[in-house]
């Protein structure tokens, strides 16, 4: 038995079979064109071909996690459409005579390293990762490769990943995916908010999850303390079974209480306003 631990992105405890999700190769070699025309048409049906699939996963986010979390498919979408990020990328192979990967691998790593760099401001970082998710759908459609969907899985597992793009996790069925294990991101990340919509357990941060696990192997996941448990013995799924009761108990208790009214120990009413403020990329 082995105890891995990472950020605790969201509540709630797991037992179940890994289910690795495994990205597939996009790797490609820069090249010299001489029809930059022919390149860039490439480059506006991989866009168009992206924002189609975009609606629907925005379509399957907004039914399964809300209309809120939804719109970062928005976001998604305004970069496809965004002249200063597409623009960048026909300008490299107009004037650098590349090819379509080359040219949106050179503008996507300018943009992802200028949000990198926002170290004082940790929901600008994440928003690096947003450019990467679509980046990586463009290049899909450039080189012909599927990539994974998580909508498919039918069985109860917990997932394991390099890294959660908002795009897989808004696949995700909650009824099938238990929890979910990652190497990298963090609690301010979409993923890690669309966990805990989905009120899955989520565990990011851990560095060397995908590693450390194999197909099949069952895993718990402590999603309260950032804790994954690695071939657990028998003792060890007792405990958290037990846990995760106590757990689910206290939820409905909390539950009770969402519509309670708001009265100090003298028996005074107050009101409780929440001012939500929304940040845009």
């Amino acid at each position: 038995m082995t105890r891995l631990q990472g950020i605790a992105a969201s509540d709630g405890i797991a037992t179940a079979k890994a289910y690795m999700l495994v990205q597939p190769d996009l790797s490609f070699s820069k090249s010299t064109i001489t029809d930059s025309e022919k390149e860039i048409n490439r480059l506006h049906k991989a866009l168009q071909d992206s924002t189609d699939d975009l609606k629907i996963i925005r379509k399957i986010a907004a039914e399964s996690l809300g209309e809120e979390e939804a719109q970062v498919f928005d976001a998604h979408m305004m970069i496809l459409a965004d002249p200063e990020f597409t623009g960048a990328i026909e300008g490299k192979i107009k004037d650098d005579k590349v090819n379509a990967e080359q040219a949106l691998k050179e503008v996507a790593d300018l943009f992802v390293a200028t949000f990198e760099a926002m170290t004082d401001n940790a929901y600008m970082q994440e928003r690096a990762a947003d450019i990467k998710d679509v980046t990586k759908r463009v290049l899909s459609h450039l080189l012909g490769v599927t990539l994974p969907n998580p909508a498919l899985i039918d069985e109860e597992v917990i997932v394991i990943a390099h890294d959660l793009t908002p795009s897989d996790t808004a696949q995700l069925n909650g009824k099938f995916v238990k929890a979910f294990v990652t190497d990298i991101g963090g609690r301010t990340s979409h993923s890690a908010i669309m966990a805990r919509s989905l009120e899955i357990p989520a565990i990011v941060g851990t560095e060397t999850i995908t590693s450390a696990v194999e197909a099949g192997e069952e895993l718990i996941v402590d999603g309260i303390n950032g804790v994954v448990v690695l071939d657990p013995t028998a003792a060890d799924v007792a405990e958290y079974d037990a846990k995760a009761k106590d757990f689910a108990a206290q939820k409905t208790e909390w539950e009770k209480l969402k519509n309670e009214k708001s009265v100090t120990k003298d028996g005074k009413a107050l009101q409780l306003q929440l001012i939500l403020a929304h940040l845009k990329i």
